[in-house]
């Protein structure tokens, strides 16, 4: 598949690459894949805040921002770029899941969201 141009990408295929699934309707529970493998189920009932800010600790990967979310149950830390696509989706109560993407496929994305990591710090006592 040849993505350097987005033009000879089917519909099914770059939904297949974006970073952000949103829905039409309210969600409850938003599904993060993260950097460790996992998929975690957070509930938007549980979300308290966030904060969205240039990335202090710009890695090899060139992330220039930084989204932290905190919920009552953990922690989401994601590093990439038009991360207010997120914040948007969030406070709208349309967002349905995030993940990663290769940074090579990040050009198929066009004006979406590009997220490089995805790390998680789950509360241990509840």
């Amino acid at each position: 598949m040849n993505i350097s141009n987005t033009q000879d990408l089917t519909k099914a295929e770059l939904e297949r690459f974006a970073c952000l699934q949103t829905s039409h309707t309210s969600t409850a529970v938003i599904s993060i894949k993260a950097d460790d493998g996992r998929t975690y189920l957070f509930a938007t009932a549980h979300y308290l805040d966030g904060i969205h800010e240039a990335n202090p600790a710009k890695d090899a990967r060139g992330s220039p921002e930084r989204l932290i979310l905190r919920f009552t149950t953990g922690e989401v830390v994601v590093l990439g770029s038009r991360l207010e696509r997120i914040e948007d989706r969030l406070a709208a109560g349309h967002l349905r899941g995030i993940k990663t993407i290769e940074p090579r496929f990040a050009p198929a994305l066009g004006n979406g969201a590009i997220i490089f990591s995805i790390t998680v710090a789950r509360k241990d006592t509840l």
